[in-house]
């Protein structure tokens, strides 16, 4: 299908496939997901989840909240992480590296990691839990969903406390 000096990955690539019908966008996503996950050490299966419930592969996605392309950056955290959001290779880049962060602060927890990448991490530190909204909840459930049917990856429950599972942003841990 793709050729890339990349992991090859026959299921994200036809995941991928039917959901982009533009051959060569589809061969350049597939290759910033491999690459900057492999940066990032994230699963490419759990970013490929991710872009699918937050713009269902639209690289041109804005949301109602303004949210902006693949990753949907809101233009704050562009901004911050300083990318341009529209550019898809930026956009995947800077979803990814906001991801990994998110996992950082929750310490690999990857629900809660979901919800601070949807609600925000201060809603998480908030509820010192996953926030009780309606709109997370549907998140964490699509991107999990996809994540464990669709490329047969396992998730289980992270049993540590929160208060050891999260960090706040700026706190300094040697280990990170």
């Amino acid at each position: 299908m793709f050729s890339t000096i990349f992991s090859k990955d026959e299921l994200l690539e036809t995941y991928i496939l039917k959901n982009i019908s533009n051959l060569e966008n589809a061969q350049f996503i597939y290759e910033d997901i491999i690459r900057f996950s492999s940066k990032y050490e994230i699963d490419p299966a759990l970013v490929v989840s991710i872009i699918k419930v937050e713009s269902n592969f639209n690289h041109n996605a804005i949301s109602e909240k303004g949210a902006i392309g693949l990753m949907q950056l809101m233009p704050e955290t562009a901004e911050e992480l300083q990318v341009d959001p529209f550019n898809v290779s930026s956009n995947i880049e800077a979803g990814i590296r906001y991801f990994s962060r998110c996992l950082k602060l929750n310490n690999n927890d990857i629900a809660l990691a979901l919800a601070s990448y949807n609600a925000g991490h201060s809603s998480v530190q908030k509820y010192e839990s996953i926030p009780p909204f309606t709109e997370t909840d549907n998140y964490i459930s699509e991107v999990l969903k996809i994540y464990t049917g669709s490329f047969n990856k396992k998730y289980i429950f992270n049993p540590v406390s929160f208060q050891e599972s999260t960090f706040k942003f700026g706190e300094k841990d040697e280990n990170r």
